[in-house]
Formats: structure tokens, C-alpha cells, sequence
């Protein structure tokens, strides 16, 4: 099981500010404390989505979005409802059958 969460500190959580991503992937014994993936971001931004590829089990690619909310009434939020979703980064991980886990795949573009 795959679960992307947003979290924030500060109210509401769709200003911009920082917020902490939490990537994880469980063993298929849901109540396990097993994890085959555990990670973490933190970016300056207001509401984040995900967009999830995960056709074969060995590599999962995650697109983290952030996304203009059209209710929140602050000047960056109608800046994002008007000029549409903006790519934050895209997470690419790889199973290792060695370790049991899945582990970040490097950007060849980054330095």
C-alpha cells in the first residue's frame, strides 16, 4: 500500500507555507510495521497533490503538484487558480531485492 499525506502547522493548509510530504509504502500486511519506503520532503508552497505511476512493482514515480485553491481568497492562491497547477518535483524510486526496500532512483538532470 502506497500513501502520499501533506502536512502543515499552519492554518489553513492551503497558504502558502511550509509543508512536509510524507511518502510511504507498507508491507502488504497493512498492520505491519514493516515499511519498504519511508521518506520525507519539505517545500514552501500551498496545497500539494500527487499524481502516482506505479505500473510494475520495482518502480513507483511520484509527481508532487501545487495546486491554486480557489476558495482561499490570498493573492498566491488566485495567482496558481489562474495560471494552473505548478510541478514541484518528481520522485522516482527503484525496489532493491537485496534489501527489501525501495530506494530514490538519481535525477541524471540534477546536479
Amino acid at each position: 500500500m502506497l500513501s502520499v499525506h501533506v502536512y502543515s502547522n499552519k492554518s489553513p493548509i492551503t497558504r502558502k507555507s511550509t509543508k512536509e510530504v510524507r511518502i510511504m509504502v507498507y508491507d502488504n500486511d497493512y498492520n505491519s510495521d514493516k515499511y519498504l519506503l519511508k521518506d520525507m520532503y519539505e517545500y514552501e508552497s500551498a496545497s500539494i497533490n500527487s499524481n502516482i505511476k506505479w505500473d510494475t512493482f520495482e518502480e513507483i514515480q511520484i509527481e508532487l503538484i501545487e495546486e491554486g485553491n480557489s476558495y482561499s481568497d490570498d493573492p498566491y492562491n488566485k495567482r496558481l487558480v489562474k495560471r494552473g497547477p505548478k510541478i514541484l518535483e518528481v520522485l522516482k524510486y527503484r525496489y532493491d531485492k537485496e534489501t527489501g526496500k525501495f530506494h530514490p532512483t538519481p535525477d541524471p538532470d540534477k546536479p
